[in-house]
């Protein structure tokens, strides 16, 4: 009769351990599972999570009146491609949130850009550039640069026939940022944007 309480005590020690796991497990594929799909994608796909915090990148270096941070933040190990999830605010105090897939390329430009025009806001609308009414296919893109020259050979070249129409487009620095704040942030269009980013870098450098 004395061993009873202790073999009482072990199965309750057990059972507290089962449940606890079990909870675990339902939060990671509920209210986590979010984070835990992105986390394996990450795994699976060569990037590993950064911390968030204040954004340094020449590429966006044209947004100067908006405190901009990541939220969150995922880089390949060879630091060419970047996944942001990006929060800006102004000086009005508005808070607005970004999503970015940022690919360094081997040739700089000066800033230039395609604004889709089928979405009401984009990362393109916070950078000083002028528009170019005759470059931009109102049906589609707006074409955005500070030298007509560069963004000339953007509307003409075969980047713009690379990018669905509800993504935008900065080429800046040696990097090009995809804007598909229009999506959601989640892996399915990380594998997306990580496809259209080659495509474009591979049009860049021909």
């Amino acid at each position: 009769m004395g061993e009873s309480p202790t073999i009482l005590l072990t199965l309750l020690v057990i059972l507290g351990a089962s449940l606890a796991m079990y909870s675990q497990l339902v939060r990671r594929h509920t209210t986590r599972r979010g984070r835990f799909t992105k986390w394996e994608w990450a795994v699976n796909r060569g990037f590993r999570q950064c911390p968030p915090g204040p954004v340094l990148l020449d590429a966006l270096d044209e947004i100067r009146d908006q405190a901009l941070r990541t939220v969150e933040h995922y880089q390949s190990r060879d630091g060419s491609t970047q996944i942001m999830r990006l929060q800006t605010v102004s000086p009005e105090g508005q808070v607005r949130q970004w999503h970015a897939c940022i690919r360094t390329v081997d040739t700089y430009s000066t800033p230039i850009a395609l604004r889709p025009t089928a979405v009401p806001v984009s990362l393109v609308d916070l950078m000083r550039l002028h528009h170019f009414p005759k470059l931009s296919n109102e049906t589609r893109f707006s074409v955005y640069g500070l030298a007509a020259i560069e963004a000339r050979k953007l509307a003409t070249g075969p980047t713009r026939a690379l990018l669905p129409p509800d993504i935008g487009l900065i080429r800046n620095a040696d990097a090009v940022i995809l804007d598909f704040t229009a999506r959601p942030f989640d892996t399915t269009e990380f594998s997306r944007l990580c496809a259209v980013a080659d495509q474009i870098a591979e049009s860049l450098a021909k």
